[in-house]
C-alpha cells in the first residue's frame, strides 16, 4: 500500500498544508510556531502511514493533520492575535469588507475564533470540529454561538458573513496566511523519503536488538561450556 499509494497520499497531504498553516497562524499568531506545527503534523502523518495506519478518505487525512497540529500546539494555542497582520490583505488592493471581517475574527476570544474558523472557514462538520478542538460538542456549540454573536454585533448591519447558492462565504474568501520557506523549517515535500527514513530507523533498531541478543546467547553458551568442561 505504501509503495502504490505514497504519491496519492503525498498530494493530498500537500493540498491541505496551506489551510493547515493558516489555521495554525490564526490560532498561535506566530509564524515559526505555525511552521513547526505543520511540519510536525505532516511527520506524524507519515509515521502513522508507515506504521500501517490506513486513511481511506481525504477528509480523514485533513482531520488528522488539523487535530495533530492542535494537540502538538499545547498551551500556546489560544494566543492573542489582535495585532496579527495578514499579508494577503492590503488596504487599497483588497476588499474592505474582507479586511474588516479578518480584523473582527482576529479579535475574537480563542475558543470562539477556533470554533468559527473550523466550521465556517475550513468547513468541518461541528461534530468533527469539536473533536479537532478537543472539546465536548455542547461546549463547542456555545463557543460557536458566541462567535456568531460577536461577528454580527461588530460588523456593519446586513454584513452577514455567510455564502449563498453554493458560493463561498466571506470567511472562506479571506486569503490564507502565506507559509514561509525557512531554512531551519523546510516544509515536508517528500513523504516517501520520510517513510524510508522511518523504515530504516526501524530496521536499525531491529538489527541492534538482534546484535545484543546474539551477544547474550553467545555469552550464555560460553558460560555453559566453561562450567561443563573446565570448572571441575
Amino acid at each position: 500500500m505504501l509503495r502504490n499509494e505514497t504519491q496519492t497520499l503525498l498530494a493530498q497531504m500537500k493540498e491541505f498544508c496551506p489551510g493547515l498553516f493558516d489555521y495554525c497562524m490564526r490560532m498561535t499568531g506566530d509564524m515559526t510556531k505555525a511552521s513547526e506545527l505543520v511540519q510536525d503534523a505532516c511527520g506524524a502523518f507519515a509515521e502513522t502511514i508507515s506504521g500501517g495506519g490506513r486513511m481511506n478518505l481525504a477528509d480523514d487525512i485533513r482531520m488528522f493533520l488539523f487535530r495533530e497540529a492542535r494537540v502538538l500546539a499545547g498551551n500556546g494555542w489560544y494566543a492573542d492575535t489582535a495585532s496579527l497582520q495578514n499579508p494577503g490583505l492590503v488596504v487599497g488592493q483588497s476588499d474592505l469588507d474582507l479586511i474588516r471581517l479578518d480584523d473582527v475574527l482576529r479579535h475574537l476570544p480563542g475558543e470562539q475564533r477556533e470554533a468559527i474558523l473550523l466550521v465556517e472557514r475550513y468547513k468541518f462538520a461541528p461534530q468533527l470540529a469539536a473533536q479537532i478542538a478537543g472539546r465536548a460538542i455542547e461546549d463547542f456549540d456555545v463557543a460557536l454561538t458566541g462567535a456568531w454573536q460577536n461577528l454580527l454585533t461588530r460588523l456593519p448591519p446586513g454584513a452577514v458573513p455567510v455564502g449563498s447558492a453554493g458560493k463561498a462565504g466571506p470567511i472562506e474568501r479571506i486569503p490564507n496566511h502565506p507559509a514561509p520557506v525557512l531554512e531551519s523549517h523546510m516544509p515536508v515535500t517528500n513523504l516517501s523519503e520520510i517513510m524510508e527514513e522511518l523504515e530504516f530507523t526501524r530496521r536499525g533498531v531491529k538489527l541492534s536488538r538482534g546484535f545484543w541478543l546474539f551477544l547474550v546467547l553467545a555469552a550464555g553458551g560460553a558460560a555453559i561450556f566453561y562450567f561443563k568442561y573446565y570448572s571441575r
